[in-house]
């Protein structure tokens, strides 16, 4: 079992590296409270679709053919850290359906399955994305996707989107669709 000091850094290191470029930019939207309660209204409409798209790939599979640019699907778990979804920001990491959660091992003992700590910490990393939901301007929306609830850790999602280039190896789609899988066999263990 990997330690929480190692899942922590891989988790503010792919925060920062989305994160950190706004920092710099006074003209990033600020959140307030009613933006973190009311994230519907600030989704785009057709974010969420109802038909799953054609031809998506898992997160590593996409990993290893993508160049920045390309349209993309893909499809995983949201997971890969305690909590998955950035505070404030339209922003989450999704986890290669090919990796095992502590649920599907039957392990009983890991209260936060979504951060895969039965995983070494440098492949999980390999296999892993960070999906961005943007305004126009392409900066992840200043909401709370964890607030909503419509999303949650080791849901089954396919998400249809534009590799953002990047320095420093991050791998980060912006999204333009997320379609919530059916059937999946995790459904009845989630929380």
């Amino acid at each position: 079992m990997k330690s929480l000091l190692t899942q922590s850094i891989l988790f503010i290191t792919t925060a920062l590296a989305i994160i950190a470029p706004m920092a710099c930019d006074q003209s990033a939207p600020t959140p307030t409270k009613n933006a973190t309660n009311s994230t519907n209204a600030a989704l785009p409409k057709d974010l969420f679709i109802t038909q799953e798209p054609a031809g998506a790939l898992g997160v590593l599979k996409v990993r290893q053919s993508a160049k920045a640019g390309d349209h993309v699907t893909m499809i995983g778990r949201i997971g890969g850290s305690e909590n998955p979804f950035v505070s404030n920001r339209a922003v989450f990491t999704m986890v290669d359906a090919s990796v095992k959660t502590c649920l599907e091992m039957g392990d009983a003992h890991c209260p936060t399955p979504a951060d895969y700590c039965c995983e070494d910490s440098t492949e999980l990393a390999k296999s892993m994305a960070s999906v961005n939901i943007t305004d126009k301007s392409g900066k992840p929306l200043a909401i709370s996707l964890a607030a909503d609830r419509s999303l949650k850790p080791l849901m089954w999602i396919a998400v249809e989107g534009t590799l953002q280039p990047t320095d420093g190896g991050a791998f980060i789609v912006n999204a333009d669709h997320i379609y919530k899988m059916p059937n999946d066999p995790l459904a009845s263990k989630l929380k």
